[in-house]
């Protein structure tokens, strides 16, 4: 049995020049080899593939594996739009969907989706309540549809008020990513201390993460972040690290799960499969093969 916390791992969609055979070989090999999910991350102003579809064609090569909105960022579309793909997504992944939303970091992506930026927040919302409600279907033909899969997980990145404001709402817990273990720790208090004083029951789900790079891949993967992080992401003061090689990755692994994160996703920098199964090997007690 796996021991620790479940290990994630992103698609390397993100990686410029990355084929459609790479990524489909990469999430089946990660539901073999165990992982407990397969991610992507949304941005739309880079050369990666659409977030979306990426997933929706993981969800199709795979059977058991979670598919992971890591995140997606409802107001880059039309909220009818974003409810009607991720309704679609969870009916090719049925009870695999875990949905993660964020406001966006990037203001360049809302430019480009000619989408003000200073009310991101509010599309967020009404983007996640039109999801929701075509769990109450119209029955007429003409009607905004499907009915989604009943067992998507709603997961808001990170801890402003809004974020906040929404987990409690929506949300089944939080989603934090490129962001270093002790900065991702406040975030998980003041996100449980809020589940706890709303009364919510149980406990919210945390899921958390950066990238990797094995020893061999370690300059390519710096010179790659470099890059996607030229246009936004986390400053440095909370970037981050690259776990690199087995050590460095393993301690990244009980960083995270020291704060609280119960499913540590692991961003990877370059798209060789042999860093995938590189990591298989070091991180084998936290998976799951079958």
């Amino acid at each position: 049995m796996p021991t620790g916390p479940t290990i994630g791992i992103n698609l390397p969609h993100g990686v410029p020049g990355v084929d459609g055979p790479t990524l489909l070989t990469w999430a089946r090999d990660a539901e073999r080899l165990g992982f407990s999910s397969i991610g992507v991350a949304e941005r739309l102003v880079y050369a990666n593939t659409d977030a979306v579809v990426t997933l929706a064609a993981a969800a199709a090569v795979t059977d058991h594996i979670g598919i992971l909105a890591n995140v997606f960022i409802p107001a880059l579309r039309p909220p009818a739009v974003f409810a009607k793909e991720i309704a679609t997504l969870s009916l090719l992944a049925p009870g695999r969907l875990t949905l993660g939303v964020a406001g966006g970091a990037r203001p360049q992506d809302h430019a480009a989706a000619a989408v003000p930026w200073d009310e991101r927040g509010r599309l967020v919302d009404e983007a996640v309540e039109a999801l929701l409600a075509l769990h109450t279907p119209d029955e007429h033909p003409h009607s905004l549809g499907p009915v989604p899969d009943a067992d998507i997980e709603i997961l808001v990145g990170g801890a402003s008020k809004g974020a906040i404001r929404r987990m409690l709402r929506f949300g089944h817990g939080y989603i934090g990513g490129g962001v270093n273990p002790e900065i991702t720790g406040y975030d998980i208090m003041a996100v449980r201390g809020a589940w706890e004083a709303s009364g919510k029951p149980g406990a919210p789900r945390i899921v958390a993460g950066s990238w990797y790079a094995s020893d061999d891949r370690a300059a390519d993967a710096a010179a790659w972040r470099q890059t996607y992080l030229a246009q936004g992401g986390p400053p440095d003061f909370v970037l981050g690290p690259i776990g690199t090689g087995t050590e460095g990755v393993r301690e990244m692994v009980e960083a995270y799960a020291a704060v609280g994160a119960s499913e540590v996703v692991l961003l990877p920098c370059v798209d060789d499969i042999a860093e995938l199964h590189w990591l298989a090997d070091i991180l084998a007690d936290h998976l799951d093969p079958r």
